[in-house]
């Protein structure tokens, strides 16, 4: 896999083709309409959380719903995306105007409404992507040669990680147990998931597939992810007791898993087969049930849920119709 395909799979968006795939010009034709928050967005540059959405509709009984909308924008910067989060409340995500392009210039961990910059030291960009309930965080960094690393920041230590004999390397997720989940690249251009386990690395390839990524890790070591089968159709999948299971959202031209809560709660984003974005929605899946994700915020044009909390709290990133990219919360309600 060249650095430009990598660049188009595992960048800002975390997960494979959640990357935009169009120009500007294209998406403003395609997604009519002003952004009514852009004033207010000026205003939530301050690293506080926006308060709900009066556009969004209130949970209905016996049903599925996401409620309590807010944006996660890093003060100042042009773009900004969310991630990841603990069952603490804190959020991992990246911001800076490459963030549509490879990776975050920077990452970042938000505490209640106080924002930490996550720079590995020496590179050249850092995107913070997984954070577990000790505070510990994974997550991407590309060094000075332009290489892809995965990075571990534990009680104040960075460290590099490199899947061995891999060409580029991302690290995802990371539980309780410190296990680490992610995606690599071998010499012969093949991507894949793996998990990193008392030292041991381990492969993860649901049969069939040609490309993986391994995304979420909840405590009790289920992997969620998405991969390629033969035809190149896009899938997500769940990895629980050594077994796989497919995930996709009904219909979807697409699919991918991010996230999943210690309560088996699975987070991700699909694709309708309409331009300009690869995947247009967001998704949770909980108990044989789907429901499908979409920011009440007038002018967005592509939705993606990365991950959920055992609370429910779920973070991800939403990209309107200049293609700006904004970070978001709101609530799952089962």
């Amino acid at each position: 896999m060249t650095k430009q395909t990598w660049k188009y799979f595992a960048t800002s968006v975390l997960l494979l083709g959640f990357a935009l795939s169009a120009s500007p010009s294209l998406a403003q034709s395609l997604f009519i309409g002003s952004h009514s928050r852009a004033g207010e967005r000026t205003e939530q540059r301050t690293g506080n959380l926006a308060g709900p959405s009066s556009l969004e509709q209130s949970p209905v009984p016996g049903t599925l719903s996401v409620i309590n909308f807010g944006t996660i924008d890093f003060p100042g910067a042009p773009d900004s995306a969310a991630f990841s989060l603990n069952n603490k409340g804190q959020v991992v995500g990246g911001y800076g105007p490459d963030l549509n392009v490879t990776l975050a210039d920077s990452g970042f961990v938000l505490t209640k409404d106080s924002f930490k910059i996550i720079n590995f030291p020496g590179a050249a960009q850092t995107e913070s992507i997984g954070i577990n309930n000790a505070g510990e965080v994974v997550g991407s960094y590309i060094d000075l040669a332009g290489n892809f690393h995965g990075f571990t920041l534990v009680t104040g230590v960075y460290s590099s990680l490199d899947f061995p004999g891999a060409v580029f390397t991302i690290a995802i997720g990371i539980n309780d147990s410190g296990e680490i989940t992610g995606g690599y690249t071998d010499s012969s251009n093949v991507t894949h998931g793996f998990s990193l386990a008392g030292g041991i690395y381990t492969s993860i390839d649901p049969p069939g597939s040609t490309f993986t990524e391994a995304g979420g890790i909840n405590k009790s070591g289920e992997i969620v992810g998405d991969y390629t089968d033969s035809s190149g159709n896009f899938h997500g999948f769940l990895l629980a007791g050594g077994i796989f299971t497919t995930i996709d959202f009904p219909g979807a031209a697409s699919n991918q898993l991010a996230g999943i809560n210690d309560l088996g709660v699975v987070v991700g984003a699909y694709g309708d087969g309409n331009p300009p974005f690869f995947q247009q929605h967001g998704y949770v899946f909980y108990k044989g049930q789907y429901l499908s994700v979409d920011v009440p915020f007038v002018g967005a044009g592509a939705t993606a849920v990365t991950g959920i909390n055992k609370s429910g709290q779920i973070e991800g990133f939403y990209i309107d119709t200049a293609l700006r990219e904004y970070g978001f919360t709101a609530t799952f309600v089962p």
